[in-house]
């Protein structure tokens, strides 16, 4: 770690839009036929007169999209980081890496933790991602926690 340079707020933030324009178009491929069929099998919530017609359009409709617009994204960020490339595609455009505080690959496990920290603070606090701008190892909440570092 000691050789290298730090990413930079503005490199890891494009990286960030990145990943989050590839990620929501993936979702929204995924989605969109759900979507149909459910539209197609049932009309509507208005018109579903039976609770079985709602529970269909809830399982064909509701439950996959929580699990893509939540699971989808802290996967794929656990997956890339923990792999050879140590960084999402974003990341890869931007040429900046995910390393541990000796320079190495972070563990699968190590990269999960980093990824759900990522997702909750920047679902619950968004401020959390200026955290970066003020102090000098430019490390975000779920960097500090994991002990890693975003590097060019």
């Amino acid at each position: 770690m000691e050789n290298s340079t730090l990413a930079g707020f503005g490199n890891r933030l494009v990286a960030q839009i990145i990943d989050s324009l590839i990620l929501g178009f993936v979702i929204s491929v995924l989605i969109l036929p759900i979507f149909g069929i459910s539209l197609f099998n049932s009309s509507s919530f208005a018109d579903a007169e039976d609770e079985a017609a709602v529970a269909v359009l809830v399982g064909t409709l509701v439950v996959p999209l929580l699990l893509a617009g939540l699971l989808g994204p802290i996967l794929y960020e656990a997956f890339m980081v923990s792999s050879s490339k140590q960084a999402t595609i974003g990341k890869i455009l931007m040429k900046i890496k995910v390393v541990d505080e000796q320079g190495q690959r972070l563990t699968f496990g190590a990269a999960l933790g980093r990824a759900l920290i990522k997702y909750v603070t920047s679902n619950v606090c968004i401020l959390l991602w200026l955290w970066p701008l003020f102090n000098d190892k430019e490390q975000a909440l779920h960097d500090i926690v994991v002990k890693d570092y975003v590097i060019k």
